[in-house]
């Protein structure tokens, strides 16, 4: 397979660069040579997968993390190119999905050339603006907390927890309009959870029967609660038994439109817009999976 590798060095908090060029020499060794290059600022993987004619490559690698992946996909939809993931990033979410977590689960995955289908889904927002995810698409809180990660990377690792705290003691419940299907819902909540994914927030259940190839989103509607018991019920979204404890509100569908007052929206890790917004599957891409 001729493979480009599209590189985001400054992913994981900016580990990704090094990481590349300690993890090159292998792959080639297990692989053989390919192209790669790396990105220079954002958006730049678009830009990169965007220009690629079919023929031209038949695999493209994401070498970063969920928002660098974001950005190759974003460029590739509609075209017959299939998508590797090397994750490098600091949650590298997705991967878990198709079973690539490690240098070694993506050479494997290369090697053996299985290929499974995977969903994509369309972000339309007001002013003709549009978007592609595959993972976690967030609205209200959890989008707050990525905004605040992605504006305070001095913190490093910790920038994920302190940034959870600090929306904490600064959030307010919301009264979204929401349409799943054309079936139309008024929820008072603090956040909604628009998942093809099960994980987020480098390994968090977000939505445990999520499947990345059914047509079909996952959606949870988390009820607010007091700061208080809101900050002590975040254990229950890292195994995701906040949905069987009856803590949201949980429904599946094709399509899905958010009316509210210009809440933060964020998908696979990067924060993109506000609402309102329609979600609608737009079709498949190729993974190299394990």
């Amino acid at each position: 397979m001729r493979a480009l590798f599209i590189v985001n060095p400054s992913a994981g908090h900016g580990r990704a660069g090094t990481a590349w060029e300690s993890h090159r020499k292998i792959i080639f060794d297990h692989l053989g040579e390919h192209s790669y290059e790396i990105t220079k600022r954002p958006g730049h993987a678009t830009e990169i997968a965007s220009k690629l004619s079919e023929g031209e490559f038949d695999v493209v690698v994401s070498c970063g993390g969920d928002g660098t992946l974001n950005e190759v996909v974003n460029g590739v939809v509609g075209k017959n190119i299939k998508v590797a993931v090397l994750p490098l990033g600091t949650g590298s979410d997705f991967g878990k999905s198709i079973g690539i977590r490690t240098l070694e689960d993506f050479i494997a995955a290369m090697k053996a050339g299985n290929i499974s289908a995977v969903d994509v889904f369309e972000i339309n927002f007001s002013g003709m603006k549009r978007r592609y995810y595959l993972n976690i698409l967030e609205i209200g809180f959890g989008a707050e907390v990525m905004d605040y990660v992605n504006s305070h990377k001095y913190f490093g690792r910790r920038s994920f927890s302190v940034g959870v705290f600090s929306t904490i003691w600064k959030m307010h419940p919301f009264d979204p309009s929401i349409s799943i299907d054309g079936e139309d819902k008024t929820i008072s909540t603090i956040e909604a959870i628009l998942a093809n994914g099960k994980y987020f927030g480098g390994g968090m259940m977000a939505s445990p029967t999520s499947a990345i190839n059914d047509g079909l989103l996952d959606i949870h509607i988390l009820m607010p609660f007091s700061k208080v018991k809101t900050a002590l019920n975040l254990r229950y979204l890292v195994d995701g038994s906040y949905i069987d404890r009856g803590y949201a509100h949980s429904f599946r569908g094709r399509s899905v439109s958010v009316k509210s007052h210009g809440h933060l929206v964020e998908a696979d890790g990067e924060v993109i817009g506000r609402t309102p917004i329609n979600v609608s599957v737009a079709g498949q891409i190729s993974f190299i999976a394990k």
